[in-house]
C-alpha cells in the first residue's frame, strides 16, 4: 500500500494563518469598538491599526478611562481571551488533532497580542500603550510606575509563554527521548507561527494608510514583530533546550490529510485582509 504523503506541515502553517487573523485583525476591532463606546469619531480601519479624533480632552477621564480609550483595552482582552483558552487547552481533553493544534497556536497568538503588548509598551514605549502614555503627561510618576509593571508582567508573561509552548508540544509528540521527533514537531506547531505574522504584517503593512500617513514606520513593524518571538523559543525550548519529560504525554497526531475547509477559510479572510483591511476601510 502506499504510504499516505505527510502534510501536517501545510497544516500547521494553514491553523497559523488563520490564528494570526483572528488575532491581529481582531485586536484592532477591539480598538474600534472601544471607540465607538468612547464616542470617539473613526478616521480609519485597516488590519494594523486605527485611527479616531477623540471625543473630549482625556484630562478630564479617569485614569481607567484614559487608559483604555487611549490604545490599553485591546491587549487587556487578548490577555483575557488568553487565560479563558489556556484553561480550555489544560482542562479540555478531547478535541480533535486539528482543532487542538489551532487552539496551541491561538493561544500562544493571544499571549503574544497581549502580554507582548505589555512587553513593547513597558520596555520601548511604542505602540498602544505609548498612545497611554502620552494621556498621562501630566504624571510622569504615573507613566513611570505603568512602565514598571508593564515591563515586569510582560516579561514574565513571555517567559511563561515559552514554558508553556514546550509544555504543550508534548501533546503531539510519541517519543519524547527522540530528539529529531521533538525538532519536527516544534518545527511544525511553534516556528510556523513565528515566520506566518512577520510576512502577513509585511503584506499588509505596505499599502496600510497608516504607514502611508506615517502613523507606523518599518521599525515600528519589525519591532511589533518581537512580540511573536515567544514562538521561536517555545520551538528552541521544546527542539534543544529544556529536557523533556520522561513520560510520554501524546494525545495527538499532527494532522496528515490536508483540510479543505481550513484553506478555503484561510484563503478568502487572507485575501480579505490583504485587499480590503490593509488599505483600511474609512469612515
Amino acid at each position: 500500500m502506499e504510504k499516505r504523503k505527510d502534510l501536517s506541515l501545510l497544516n500547521c502553517i494553514a491553523t497559523g494563518i488563520l490564528a494570526f487573523l483572528l488575532t491581529g485583525p481582531v485586536h484592532e476591532l477591539f480598538h474600534l469598538i472601544t471607540d465607538l463606546i468612547y464616542g470617539n469619531k473613526l478616521i480609519w480601519f485597516t488590519s494594523g491599526a486605527v485611527l479616531a479624533e477623540p471625543f473630549t480632552d482625556y484630562n478630564t477621564l479617569s485614569p481607567f478611562d484614559r487608559i483604555m480609550v487611549a490604545g490599553g483595552s485591546a491587549s487587556i482582552v487578548n490577555v483575557i481571551i488568553a487565560i479563558v483558552l489556556i484553561i480550555i487547552l489544560l482542562k479540555v481533553k478531547n478535541t480533535g488533532p486539528t482543532l487542538r493544534l489551532f487552539l496551541v497556536q491561538y493561544t500562544g497568538a493571544q499571549i503574544s497580542q497581549g502580554i507582548g503588548y505589555f512587553m513593547v509598551g513597558g520596555f520601548f514605549g511604542a505602540g498602544d500603550w505609548g498612545n497611554v502614555f502620552e494621556c498621562f503627561e501630566d504624571s510622569s510618576e504615573t507613566v513611570t510606575v505603568m512602565r514598571i509593571i508593564l515591563s515586569v508582567v510582560g516579561a514574565g508573561g513571555i517567559v511563561f509563554q515559552m514554558f508553556l509552548l514546550n509544555y504543550l508540544s508534548y501533546d503531539f509528540i510519541k517519543a519524547p527521548s527522540d530528539k529529531k521527533e521533538r525538532a519536527g514537531v516544534a518545527a511544525k506547531l511553534h516556528l510556523t507561527m513565528f515566520i506566518v505574522p512577520f510576512f502577513i504584517g509585511i503584506m499588509t503593512s505596505i499599502p496600510s494608510p497608516a504607514m502611508q500617513d506615517g502613523y507606523l514606520s518599518w521599525g515600528t513593524v519589525l519591532l511589533f514583530n518581537l512580540m511573536w518571538i515567544p514562538f521561536f523559543w517555545g520551538f528552541m525550548f521544546t527542539a534543544v533546550m529544556v529536557k523533556p519529560p520522561k513520560q510520554s504525554r501524546f494525545k495527538y497526531s499532527l494532522p496528515e490529510k490536508p483540510n479543505i475547509a481550513l484553506l478555503v477559510t484561510d484563503v478568502l479572510l487572507l485575501a480579505f485582509d490583504i485587499f480590503v483591511l490593509a488599505p483600511g476601510i474609512r469612515f
